[in-house]
């Protein structure tokens, strides 16, 4: 039975909940089954194919309405979830392919996720998490900008603008130029440097000159009182071991070269040594204080690499292994442990005893062959001499150089602009500033002030850029936690934390992606006299659905003065249909709008009668 059950679990769990498996398996009556035959469990089968079915309708159904019901929730509240709500209960968590992906992509439907682990393994390749997260991205990425219905011309403008905003943020000083030729680089080398001469009493040498040697670090009087210290110091962390039992790694070169990967090594023998039954990986405290160390540790060694973070995260998890789940104490040897790995990392050699690599007393110096004298051959082969190049700065001060040689031409620097343009009095863009430089505005185009401004719109692109670029390093983190971990290791519930840190940068990604989408939107509404024609050209469907209820709540819409919707006719879609439109109609007429369409877009004509 329990060869069955575990088959069962496999094939329908999720969408099923192994409790209700468990259920059905127990009421399978096996009366007549002879012994040792396999019973008969294709009744059973069928029911949960069909209670399968049904539930993945219901949550593919509930996933396409949180799609446009619950869009407006992301841009005004902040979600925070905790270990308990979301991971599976017990030593289990994230233990499953389907349950990591869940974690990792929680707002796409579970069949996507089904279907990318089964390409894996209908490819028969070796499961590599990265590589599915990676191009699940790629597939929405995709579908983004299908949905924005943009050529690639409009990609490339969207891209320079965010690039030019964020040159023009940069660019607030320029390179002075030389006043006349009497100052340039020439004469200051024509000038002799004068000498300095020092008159003192020759009993203070304070004031002589000191040699340019290379400098020296200051040697420590005594290092083994330090590592003395540095025991006792760690040592107050665990009770009960003593100093000495530290010493003991830091003194033996047998155990470790740095004190680094020594205390290391005391560290995981302090692990080894504690008895199974107070083994604190299988309490949800531990987690909780897991997340907690890494919450307050990662921003603070951000700028680590990937080598290093993960040198990081095992520090953490052995210290807290070794300090029993003890928070306080797991972050002060975390500390320690730090220190000393930045102290052998940047060469100071400043804290505790390094020992040299062992070698054999017993080894003889190799017995160096004899030397042989041989006559020459010939003639020592004797090298071109180098071509000395000339610097495009020697040009014009001595003889010119000759017209048949290469010469490096001086790239010619464009001038900024200061005179107005012609049109900067009715175009804003075109308006800069006494030094030519354009002047960003404080309002939209129709100067109506607000968050109409285009300059603001690379802005805004460039944080949703950075929040993804972070999501993208969580998600890879947490792949590569979940792909190396196990049950002592605890990799899962590692993998679950950078994934709900990718989660948030996700968050935030759309909280900038709407605010830049209402700006470019405010701006083509504003940019003429008509303000009731709204042009959702560039925006997703969720983005469209949030932008359009706002502008309905601005006032009564009727008949006579509708709200005419540009979606567009899909010209860069698929198959040629705009996505925007049948998504924008759908949330409108659940909202109870009396929506019409035309060819490129929709009108909205009010509310029905006893809707609000």
């Amino acid at each position: 039975m329990d060869a069955i059950f575990e088959s069962l679990e496999r094939e329908f769990c999720p969408p099923l909940d192994s409790s209700l498996l468990a259920a059905l398996l127990a009421d399978l009556d096996l009366s007549g089954t002879p012994d040792g035959a396999p019973p008969d469990i294709s009744t059973l089968r069928s029911m949960l194919i069909e209670l399968a079915v049904h539930a993945d309708e219901e949550l593919e159904d509930f996933s396409q309405s949180e799609e446009t019901s619950s869009v407006p929730d992301f841009c005004t509240t902040t979600t925070t979830t905790s270990f308990s709500d979301m991971s599976p209960s017990g030593g289990g968590a994230l233990r499953s392919p389907l349950h990591f992906l869940q974690a990792a992509l929680p707002g796409l439907p579970i069949e996507r996720l089904r279907k990318a682990l089964s390409d894996v393994e209908a490819a028969d390749e070796e499961l590599d998490m990265w590589d599915i997260i990676s191009t699940i991205l790629s597939e929405e990425t995709e579908r983004e900008m299908r949905e924005r219905d943009l050529d690639e011309q409009e990609m490339k403008e969207m891209k320079d603008t965010a690039d030019a905003d964020a040159a023009w943020a940069w660019e607030t000083v320029e390179s002075k130029r030389s006043p006349g030729p009497g100052t340039g680089t020439a004469a200051r080398k024509a000038k002799k440097k004068a000498t300095k001469i020092t008159i003192s009493d020759v009993r203070q040498q304070q004031h002589a000159p000191r040699s340019a040697g290379p400098s020296r670090l200051p040697r420590l009087d005594d290092p083994w009182a330090q590592l003395t210290s540095l025991s006792t110091h760690v040592a107050n962390f665990l009770p009960p071991h003593p100093a000495s039992f530290f010493q003991s790694y830091f003194h033996s070169p047998d155990h470790a070269r740095t004190p680094y990967t020594a205390l290391c090594a005391a560290l995981s023998a302090i692990c080894s040594s504690s008895p199974s039954e107070e083994d604190p990986f299988s309490s949800e405290r531990y987690t909780t204080t897991l997340f907690n160390l890494l919450d307050l540790l990662l921003p603070s060694y951000e700028s680590l690499n990937e080598e290093g973070r993960s040198r990081l995260i095992a520090d953490i998890e052995l210290a807290l292994n070794a300090a029993g789940g003890r928070g306080e104490d797991a972050f002060e040897l975390v500390r320690v442990l730090r220190d000393l790995d930045s102290d052998d990392a940047e060469g100071v050699y400043e804290m505790g005893v390094y020992h040299s690599p062992i070698t054999s007393p017993t080894s003889e110096r190799p017995v160096p062959a004899p030397v042989v004298m041989r006559l020459p051959t010939g003639p020592a082969p004797t090298p071109p001499p180098p071509l000395k190049m000339k610097s495009a700065t020697a040009v014009g001060h001595g003889k010119p150089p000759s017209p048949y040689q290469w010469q490096a031409v001086p790239q010619r620097r464009k001038l900024p602009r200061t005179d107005p343009h012609p049109l900067a009095m009715h175009i804003p863009a075109y308006k800069t500033d006494v030094n030519g430089i354009k002047v960003r505005g404080g309002g939209n185009s129709g100067g109506k002030g607000g968050k109409g401004d285009v300059g603001e719109l690379g802005a805004y692109r460039r944080r949703v850029g950075e929040s993804m670029r972070k999501r993208d390093e969580m998600l890879k983190e947490a792949a590569r936690m979940w792909q190396k971990g196990n049950k002592r290791t605890r990799g899962g519930e590692v993998a679950f934390y950078f994934a709900e840190r990718a989660r948030e940068f996700q968050e935030m990604a759309k909280r900038e992606a709407l605010d830049a989408a209402r700006i470019m939107v405010e701006n083509k509404r504003f940019s003429g006299r008509e303000h009731d024609t709204v042009d959702l050209h560039g925006v997703t469907a969720a983005e469209a659905v949030v932008l359009v209820n706002e502008i309905l709540g601005e006032k009564t819409w009727t008949p006579e003065k509708p709200l005419k919707i540009i979606t567009g006719r899909g010209a860069h879609s698929a198959n040629q249909v705009s996505v925007l439109k049948p998504a924008v109609k759908k949330a409108l007429s659940e909202d109870g709008w009396i929506v019409g369409t035309w060819d490129g877009g929709l009108l909205v004509r009010g509310k029905r009668h006893g809707m609000r």
